[in-house]
């Protein structure tokens, strides 16, 4: 978070870290002043229950989009896909295997279509992704 939204710069004495994204949305919801961040997976499936109740106890912002003149956007999955939501961050796999098995058939099948209706299922971006692979030795 340091590098990504601060550029750098050392966090306030006032940031306070929570347990979990519902930790933070109860904090929020607690203290009048407080932001909070979570996943847009927390808060983007209108049928889930637990999710509404969320969107119930906390206001979400708007954040401005730097592509955009003068317009501020919510963390919905069309605002993201279109670059115009810009607190996003990538998703990387690391694959500890010494052999194509398990791990590199999964990060196959995960860019398929297949695959990719597992991350619109959890809310998040789906996309088709490029997965370049590479050897790495890790020293204990």
């Amino acid at each position: 978070m340091r590098d990504s939204i601060l550029k750098g710069e050392p966090l306030s004495k006032n940031v306070v870290g929570a347990a979990n994204s519902e930790a933070v949305i109860e904090y929020v919801s607690k203290y009048k002043d407080a932001i909070g961040m979570i996943g847009v997976s927390w808060i983007g499936n209108s049928d889930d229950t637990a999710q509404l109740s969320f969107l119930e106890k906390i206001k979400l912002a708007q954040i401005e989009c730097r592509d955009c003149t003068g317009t501020y956007v919510h963390p919905y999955l069309g605002n993201i896909a279109l670059g115009k939501y810009p607190m996003v961050r990538p998703l990387y796999y690391v694959l500890k295997e010494n052999y194509k098995g398990l791990g590199s058939g999964l990060a196959n099948f995960l860019i398929y279509e297949k695959g990719q209706l597992i991350f619109k299922r959890a809310y998040l971006l789906p996309t088709r992704m490029q997965f370049d692979v590479r050897n790495m030795s890790i020293s204990e």
